[in-house]
């Protein structure tokens, strides 16, 4: 992702798991399978070389020591090899489609970064092409970040039905200087699913906007009205339609009325006049978000199974230019006013989110290219879980004041999804409350980012 602000957090993170077929990964201290390999029959694929180069910024990325993972599109066995010298990786492979990713933190020049990139178009086969390059995007992590998302609602026993109208953002400080979120604009990603005709994808792997200054934008852009600091590890909470007390009628779910928490205000939407949207007398208008309807609809469509949005630094101003020259709204969706939408310049981009319902993953497609977003989080509808960032260990056990501070043994993640928890092992609530600092991990990739927490922060 192209980047504003200058401060990195970054954290190490272990990659993949073992796959259901042990293939030969030849790398710089990789020994020799003793075992003999089958002789390729019906019942034992043949397994073919090939080889996966880095790359970055047009040039060999020439680093050993990376860890590459590959996994074959029906997401049944996944595969890692660890690059030589010259940034390359070796597989034995049996023939099909994989998609493989990576991940490399460094510091240059005071700043630590990330370097994170995929290709999901690797194809494997008996006279194909053997060799690929995989780019990574190097990423300077933001100041300001998304450290949770709350839109998946809640099974309300006195309701006795789900109940959606209590979302929140909630954006985070990651850094040790005070921040400025005064020009912070929240945005939709196109299209509202990730499992609807997705016509920006040309074919199965080739995103039309992938390699563009811009991406496409949807329902609605928000922005702050008054100055907005976030102090050092500190954080905003953003109420998205009830800026109220919603356990008064829904015990399962949360009090978005906290005198310091905002509201993206639908008195400056007029289009916006579904009945979710109330604000408590709690919250000062000094508070309030105001923002403009891009496509039709009574609400900011951010869809409760499945939402993906971005935040970015730009002023209202331009924010406002860009919503309003319809002239200039990208069609290829279609001519429809739904189906119109504005492009948004990729420089300006601070942090992006992608959720996929976690029973509709093999029917999903990605809403960012990946110099934005790589990844996804699959999460499960109506039980009150929310995403949340996990913890950046190596930089948050660096800081010399959390000595004696970081509560360990977490255990806030889900059964419903496997492998969903914080890998970290760090509990970044309790440890807040302890009075840590957390360095919550950037990499741009929602899979190594974020993980479904089974009761959202704001209920502790």
């Amino acid at each position: 992702m192209k980047k504003s602000f200058i401060f990195v957090a970054v954290a190490a993170i272990a990659f993949m798991v073992a796959a259901c077929v042990k293939p030969v990964p030849v790398g710089p201290d990789e020994p020799d399978d003793p075992t003999p390999t089958p002789t390729p029959g019906p019942d034992v694929p043949a397994l073919y070389d090939i080889a996966i180069q880095l790359q970055s910024e047009g040039a060999n990325f020439a680093v050993a020591g990376i860890t590459v993972a590959i996994a074959d599109d029906a997401g049944v066995a996944s595969y890692d090899a660890v690059t030589d010298a010259t940034g390359k990786v070796s597989f034995k492979l049996p023939a099909g489609t994989y998609a493989a990713t990576a991940t490399y933190k460094t510091a240059e020049d005071g700043q630590r970064l990330t370097f994170n990139g995929a290709n999901n178009a690797i194809y494997v086969s008996k006279n194909g092409d053997r060799s690929f390059n995989l780019n990574l995007n190097k990423v300077v992590s933001q100041q300001i970040i998304i450290k949770e998302v709350y839109t998946t609602g809640c099974n309300s026993s006195a309701l006795n039905k789900k109940y959606f109208d209590d979302a929140y953002i909630i954006l985070y400080n990651n850094s040790e200087m005070e921040a400025d979120a005064s020009d912070i604009v929240f945005a939709g990603g196109a299209p509202s699913m990730p499992s609807q005709k997705q016509n920006y994808w040309l074919d199965a792997t080739t995103l039309l906007f992938e390699n563009a200054n811009w991406l496409p934008s949807y329902s609605a852009y928000w922005w702050f009205d008054s100055e907005v600091k976030i102090p050092a590890y500190s954080q905003i909470v953003v109420a998205l339609f009830g800026a109220i007390d919603h356990t008064q009628t829904v015990a399962e779910s949360v009090d978005l009325s906290n005198a310091s928490y905002y509201w993206m205000n639908n008195k400056s939407v007029t289009a916006f006049k579904a009945a979710k949207y109330s604000v408590s007398e709690n919250i000062p208008a000094a508070n309030y978000l105001s923002g403009i309807a891009l496509n039709p609809g009574t609400a900011w469509v951010v869809a409760n199974s499945a939402p993906a949005f971005f935040i970015a630094n730009i002023s209202k101003e331009e924010a406002t230019a860009i919503a309003q020259n319809k002239d200039a709204y990208d069609t290829y969706c279609g001519t429809a006013d739904a189906f119109k939408f504005p492009k948004f310049p990729k420089d300006n981009v601070v942090d992006a989110f992608e959720v996929w319902v976690s029973t509709n993953v093999a029917n999903s497609k990605p809403r960012f290219s990946t110099d934005i977003l790589t990844g996804y989080l699959p999460m499960t509808n109506g039980m009150g879980y929310t995403a949340y960032r996990n913890v950046d260990k190596e930089a948050t056990e660096a800081l010399e004041e959390n000595a004696g501070k970081l509560v360990y043994n977490y255990a806030g993640g889900t059964d419903d999804v496997e492998g969903s928890t914080d890998p970290s092992g760090i509990d970044a609530e309790a440890s807040i409350a302890a009075g840590a600092h957390i360095i919550y991990s950037d990499t741009n990739d929602m899979a190594k980012d974020y993980h479904q927490r089974k009761v959202a922060s704001l209920k502790k």
